[in-house]
């Protein structure tokens, strides 16, 4: 690009030699005022038009540093005649125009301010401190960073480290203590002038809010009225991403979890590469937190074969997770997690490492589950009607034979006022397993059949017709003619 310039200090009240009262020294202490006259004859009949500063709003200018660029006329091709405007003091600069807006007498085109005046002055004695790259883009180059995103650093703290043209290294250090945002974690080779490097904050929370973002896929199944929750994205570097992505300890295998709403209740997914792992049914996840307590989800079924949203395959399992458990998540630390190839003999941990970009650190993966956990619970809560979370764990299913007689019950939870519609070989040892985790829970109605195919029908000619009134899984909210007509039917 081809510059013309005109270079001259820029300050009307000085150059006219006005004197200034106390009250005006605040507001027009560097006041950028676009006069025509300061510019030759031959140029007054052009248009003129606003095109770059050269230092980011809020720091600060230098006497005789250039502050901005005034474009002159129209552009031929990649070319235009410009005006370099010069502070003729020192002060903090407040951008007030965009590149490419039109400037005419009058017009407002900088403001300089003291130390102290500006709000969005770029200092560090503010609760937020930027720190962008005061050099040419063609002379130095990016080497590493020296501390991961999210740490808290102290004045003199080593930042990153940077190539000159000579290839000599230099290291960039704190200014200020605090939380670092790191604005690209993956950043490499170019550093451009003013480029904004990274962000030192009192707290941490801004960087969370603005780096770990979760999108979530609500569908609308409007044959069963039904809600589906699933994610486009965790907290990833990229667009796409299902759930919290992990590796193992010695970095072998990947291991991908997710809170689900599907089916009415609360589902924790697993995604395991086929490649690398194959669990089977009886296999276990572990996760330990830092409070010392863990959970434990059981395979009670095989993983299927299925593909993500990025159309690699994948195995797939889904389970239920209670209130409690998801709490665990939201409000604790994650610790590790443990899978157990019960068949295979063998164990696989993982939790130190993070398997995004975004989050490769066990501080940031914490960090990444914690905010997950809790965005679930609460869009779970404002998006289904009636909203009720799982509060008892899914218990094995009795060991039977074909042949075995079966029981439809009616059971009754006196806490909420919902009534259980579901099978078993004996439904009083049902009713003691359910009443050791909920003593509110109790029996209103069974009966028996000869054979459990029977009474599979039974049950599912009940869930049918009250359907529309279906909680999550085998837990309805029935009316009181509701509740008469299954007692008749069990009789």
């Amino acid at each position: 690009m081809t510059f013309f310039k005109n270079i001259f200090k820029s300050n009307k009240r000085d150059e006219e030699n006005i004197p200034t009262n106390d009250d005006e020294k605040l507001t027009e202490f560097g006041l950028g005022e676009f006069d025509l006259n300061d510019f030759p004859d031959q140029d007054r009949n052009k248009s003129f038009y606003f095109h770059e500063y050269n230092k980011p709003d809020g720091e600060w200018i230098d006497i005789d540093e250039q502050i901005c660029k005034i474009r002159i006329g129209e552009m031929s091709g990649f070319t235009f005649k410009s005006a370099s405007i010069m502070a003729s003091k020192s002060g903090i600069l407040e951008h007030t125009l965009k590149k490419g807006d039109l400037i005419t007498n009058g017009s407002v085109f900088y403001k300089l301010h003291q130390k102290g005046e500006y709000k969005y002055e770029n200092s560090i004695e503010n609760s937020e401190f930027k720190e962008y790259f005061n050099g040419s883009d063609y002379k130095h180059s990016f080497d590493k960073w020296l501390i991961n995103d999210g740490s808290f650093v102290k004045v003199g703290d080593p930042i990153f480290q940077f190539n000159d043209s000579k290839y000599q290294k230099h290291i960039n250090t704190s200014k200020k203590s605090g939380f670092v945002h790191l604005i690209d974690p993956k950043k490499v080779v170019q550093l451009d002038h003013n480029e904004l490097i990274y962000i030192i904050r009192d707290c941490d929370q801004k960087r969370i809010n603005q780096r770990f973002i979760n999108v979530p896929k609500i569908i609308k199944d409007e044959f069963t009225n039904s809600t589906i929750i699933k994610w486009e994205k965790v907290s990833s570097r990229f667009q796409i991403s299902e759930g919290v992505k992990t590796k193992s300890d010695n970095f072998i295998t990947d291991f991908l979890f997710s809170f689900n709403f599907i089916d009415n209740n609360d589902q924790i997914i697993f995604h395991f590469d086929p490649k690398q792992i194959k669990p089977k049914q009886s296999d276990k996840v572990f996760f330990l937190f830092e409070n010392g307590e863990q959970i434990q989800f059981e395979l009670t079924e095989n993983p299927i074969s299925s593909k993500n949203l990025l159309n690699e395959k994948i195995l797939e399992y889904k389970g239920l997770i209670t209130k409690r458990e998801l709490e665990l998540f939201a409000k604790f630390n994650f610790k590790k997690w443990k899978i157990s190839l019960v068949s295979d003999k063998r164990e696989i941990l993982g939790g130190e490492i993070g398997g995004d970009d975004f989050y490769p650190t066990k501080n940031n993966l914490q960090i990444v589950i914690k905010k997950f956990a809790l965005e679930y619970i609460l869009l779970v809560k404002e998006t289904i009607p009636n909203y009720e979370p799982t509060e008892l764990k899914q218990t094995k299913p009795e060991k039977e034979t074909i042949s075995d007689f079966c029981f439809v019950y009616l059971m009754h939870d006196t806490s909420n006022g919902y009534y259980k519609i579901g099978i078993s070989n004996s439904p009083e040892y049902r009713e003691r397993t359910l009443q050791s985790e909920k003593p509110t829970i109790e029996m209103i109605a069974s009966k028996k059949f000869p054979i459990r195919k029977i009474a599979e029908s039974i049950e599912k000619a009940l869930h049918s017709t009250y359907s529309e009134k279906r909680l999550r899984g085998e837990w309805f909210e029935l009316s009181d003619n509701d509740v008469e007509h299954i007692k008749e039917t069990l009789k």
